[in-house]
């Protein structure tokens, strides 16, 4: 009897242990379900926010471009407005000679200039057209004009100063670069880490915020640790797809600040970048090196150099108009 309840109790341990098991396997199943689950909702999250994000990219470039056409058409107004009031005045005085028409030109060259210069960051366009005005004063052949072109000259030396930015270079050089990015291979220290649902709220506040919750958000999605393991086997697919899209994100906004000019956040879009490519990205690889070196040369480019005053020239020609004028009314003679 002893024998025979030993075994039936034996029996019935061996089947709670198997039921155990099972449960156990169940159990573990839901949670890999539930891991791949939260990583998928990440990268959905992600890619969302990056289609949000490029649409405000767009919203915002075209409201800078339709803020300059607004500003560029009020300032074209208020030149052909003066230079019309010149050219009236000069219709009216009875002893306008050419000298007079070669004054009014030249005022008109350098106010597009100045509105070149300011409103454009044209610097090549701006020193080309005091150089004209330059030219009609010299044809005026009059010694008071000195000191107008002196101011000219000094004007045209800055420019030269100016260092050139070729916006179109860099955001080609910018894409160039993202396309190498993605096919840069990832470190082999990456470890697939158990994603949690880190993404608790929607995303709030300017572009440049949600990047930055990006980065937080891309450090609780992997865990750099040592081993010999190959890459394939530690990260998902998903997780994968998370970090490229960031980085594609990143380099996207560095772009947005060059077309602006904001020197600042284009600056830091790159160290973002490089900080990425550095943390995640084979580094031992030649490809991965070449393309943070190009990166960190491309970080060194003046996005906004310091843009000298080049008003002087036209406010002494101005003075010299209405003394001119002025001295006419006195004495009806040439001044």
């Amino acid at each position: 009897m002893v024998i025979i309840l030993a075994l039936a109790l034996g029996l019935i341990t061996w089947q709670g242990w198997q039921r155990l098991d099972s449960q156990q396997q169940r159990l573990d199943e839901l949670a890999q379900q539930a891991q791949n689950s939260a990583s998928q909702q990440a990268v959905s999250e992600l890619e969302s926010r990056i289609e949000e994000g490029e649409a405000e990219r767009s919203q915002a470039l075209e409201s800078t471009v339709s803020e300059l056409r607004s500003e560029l058409d009020s300032y074209r107004s208020d030149i052909n407005s003066t230079l019309d009031e010149v050219l009236t005045q000069l219709s009216q005085e009875q002893d306008t000679d050419e000298r007079d028409w070669l004054h009014a030109e030249a005022a008109y060259l350098l106010s597009l200039a100045n509105q070149r210069l300011q409103l454009e960051g044209d610097v090549e366009g701006a020193a080309a057209l005091l150089r004209t005005a330059d030219a009609r004063l010299a044809d005026a052949d009059n010694p008071a004009l000195t000191p107008v072109r002196r101011e000219i000259a000094n004007e045209l030396a800055a420019l030269d100063a100016v260092p050139q930015v070729d916006r179109t270079g860099i955001y080609l050089a910018l894409n160039a670069q993202q396309e190498r990015v993605a096919g840069l291979r990832l470190s082999q220290e990456i470890e697939e880490r158990a994603v949690t649902s880190s993404i608790e709220q929607p995303p709030t506040g300017t572009f440049q915020r949600q990047l930055a919750r990006f980065g937080e958000e891309l450090k609780d999605l992997v865990v750099i640790r040592q081993h010999d393991e190959a890459l394939e086997a530690l990260i998902t697919p998903e997780q994968e797809s998370y970090l490229r899209q960031s980085l594609r994100l990143i380099l996207e906004q560095s772009q947005l600040a060059l077309l602006k000019e904001e020197p600042e956040l284009y600056e830091a879009s790159i160290d973002k970048a490089l900080e990425l490519l550095n943390g995640y990205y084979d580094t031992e690889r030649e490809e991965t090196q070449s393309v943070i070196a190009r990166l960190q040369e491309l970080k060194q480019a003046e996005v906004k150099p310091e843009l000298p005053d080049i008003s002087a020239s036209q406010q002494a020609l101005a003075s010299f108009i209405d003394n001119r004028f002025e001295s006419r009314r006195q004495d009806g003679g040439d001044a």
